[in-house]
């Protein structure tokens, strides 16, 4: 990323996309590969010393994927290999060389399955880093990448489950379903699986210690998905032990992670907006994150106040928002938050601003202590004090952010305190979604000098689909919102057989599930989307995040279920699309 001075003004300093690539070489990732498959070639050696002479050709399975230390994983496996009483086919013959190579394989593929952002030379990085234990290599990426809450998220067990799935599936077990359960029996164990481990290095108890970890596995107690939580906190505690780090930052990846945070907030702040696509014109083109309260104030405040002070000629009657639009806007803020803290602190590059930001969870008031003195919020790191004052921060925020009118924004971001701490109460009185008086009470207070007129806009003239400079995208919004609307009127009914819920806004649609992306009418496909959907009570209620797959054309059956929203700086959690990935 590039910072860009701005001549116009002085001390400014702006954060602007800049294409270069901290990703693996091809020499350095073969050297690392390389590298990897002598070292897995070792651990295969110390465990046929850790087997007894009946077992040390059963290898056809024994990868070295699992949840503990390289060795012992292949120990594990070879013994669950052998437990499932099948003989090994005369002639079967397997090469040591082959069985290395899956087991790299698989290694790779648990990590980027993991973590969706991380490239395969990235991955190969790691495991080097890590010496071919994958859930070290884990926790690193998770230090490294400013990845917070991961050992305690809910998440975390099913993620760790899939990976593992995914891991033997690519290594080309022949029951990756096995695998997992095999692994989770043990880790339901931990304590007593850790000490037969250490006991197995004895020759004279080789046999008996055998006996005792397949008899864990076939007959221990029942498998547990939640069991695998004890193999990532042993991992945490070793990189606790012994710190490692790759010793060049990515900054890529750290501002993926905070550009998912940011995504999070676009999703509570549209959560708490009104329905519809009333605000969404004024959100996707002004509507950025930065400013003096928290990131989801911020949106609210930021969006109000230029749909207030710049109101639409016409509406878009869409009930869905566009995932490249919230995409490219969630990307704009970050880049504003980073040009704040760089035109503030002349001494930060883009790299340490993304780490400030993600300590501070996304939050320019925890992230630079001198915004706002008066604030109770615990702080980030800076250790100096500003260059330059918030109007100039605030100015490179909104030319980074391509702000339609960074001025109005400054003067806006930088006006009486009192205006926006009143603001702040407001939102704060009620987590739930904004009525139009709440919003009306927003707008005259952001902008007296523009009053909002709620009946006024509902008269605008609607601005007709096929004027939209995105006719084919509106078509496809309005098939998948045809399927929501059927999905949420099966999902729940109340007693008086209505459907609990009704559509709030569709806000991430991956309509490239089953291959590429079909031409309109888009009446045959297959898409995942997310949408927030209110319930009906006399008591409104918090829209909730929901995602669906939806078959167009009925050869697949549909569904939906309701999802946690993200957490910040979380890395990964439930099914959730993001721009064109769903993550699961």
């Amino acid at each position: 990323m590039a910072l860009v001075p701005n001549p116009s003004v002085l001390g400014i300093r702006i954060c602007r996309p800049k294409i270069i690539s901290d990703y693996p070489l091809p020499d350095e990732e073969s050297n690392s590969r390389s590298y990897l498959l002598k070292k897995i070639g070792s651990f295969y050696r110390k465990a046929r010393r850790r087997l007894d002479s009946r077992r040390r050709r059963v290898q056809a399975h024994g990868l070295c994927v699992g949840l503990l230390d390289p060795v012992s994983n292949i120990v594990i496996n070879s013994i669950t290999d052998s437990c499932k009483g099948e003989r090994k086919r005369e002639g079967e013959v397997v090469l040591q060389e082959d069985l290395r190579r899956r087991s790299l394989d698989g290694l790779v593929v648990f990590l980027t399955r993991m973590f969706p952002n991380l490239a395969e030379g990235l991955a190969v990085r790691y495991l080097r880093v890590a010496k071919a234990d994958v859930l070290i290599a884990a926790c690193i990426i998770v230090s490294d990448h400013g990845i917070k809450g991961f050992g305690n998220s809910e998440a975390e067990p099913a993620l760790i489950n899939m990976a593992l799935k995914c891991a033997g599936l690519a290594a080309r077990h022949p029951d990756p379903k096995r695998l997992v359960y095999a692994w989770q029996k043990i880790c339901n164990c931990m304590e007593d699986a850790l000490g037969l481990l250490e006991m197995i290095q004895e020759p004279s108890r080789i046999s008996q210690v055998i006996r005792q970890l397949a008899f864990m596995v076939t007959e221990g107690p029942p498998a547990s998905e939640l069991a695998v939580r004890r193999a990532w906190m042993l991992a945490e505690a070793s990189v606790r032990r012994r710190p490692r780090s790759l010793q060049q930052p990515h900054t890529h990846l750290c501002s993926r992670t905070l550009q998912d945070t940011i995504h999070g907030y676009y999703l509570e702040a549209l959560a708490r907006l009104p329905a519809g696509s009333c605000f969404h014109r004024s959100l996707i083109k002004a509507g950025h994150c930065y400013g003096p309260l928290d990131p989801v104030s911020n949106i609210i405040i930021n969006t109000i106040w230029y749909h207030t002070a710049f109101p639409p000629s016409m509406k878009l009657e869409l009930n869905a928002i566009g995932t490249r639009s919230l995409h490219r806007v969630a990307n704009r803020s970050l880049y504003g938050l980073a040009s704040f803290l760089c035109t503030r602190y002349h001494g930060i590059n883009f790299h340490q601003a993304v780490c400030l930001l993600l300590q501070a969870d996304g939050n320019l008031a925890r992230a630079d202590p001198f915004l706002d003195p008066d604030s109770h919020l615990p702080y980030g790191q800076v250790q100096c004090h500003p260059d330059t004052g918030p109007k100039e921060a605030f100015l490179a925020a909104a030319t980074a952010a391509c702000h339609p009118n960074p001025d109005a924004q400054v003067k806006f971001l930088t006006s009486c305190k009192e205006v926006l701490e009143t603001a702040l109460s407001l939102l704060r009185r009620d987590s739930h979604k904004l009525s139009t008086q709440d919003v009306q009470q927003l707008a005259r207070l952001l902008s007296p000098e523009s009053p909002y007129d709620h009946d006024s806009e509902m008269a605008l003239p609607p601005l007709p689909l096929k004027s939209y400079p995105l006719v084919d995208l509106a078509d496809l919004y309005t098939v998948v919102s045809k399927g929501v609307n059927i999905l949420l009127n099966k999902y729940e009914q109340m007693p008086n057989g209505d459907p609990r819920y009704e559509l709030h806004t569709i806000c991430g649609v991956n309509e490239r599930v089953g291959g590429p992306a079909q031409w309109p009418p888009h009446d045959r496909g297959r898409f995942h989307v997310n949408f927030l959907a209110t319930p009906k009570s006399p008591c409104g209620g918090k829209p909730t995040l929901f995602f669906a797959e939806i078959q167009s054309d009925g050869t697949y059956d549909s569904f939906c279920c309701p999802v946690a929203l993200p957490l910040p700086c979380a890395g990964s959690e439930p099914p959730w699309c993001i721009f064109t990935t769903t993550y699961h």
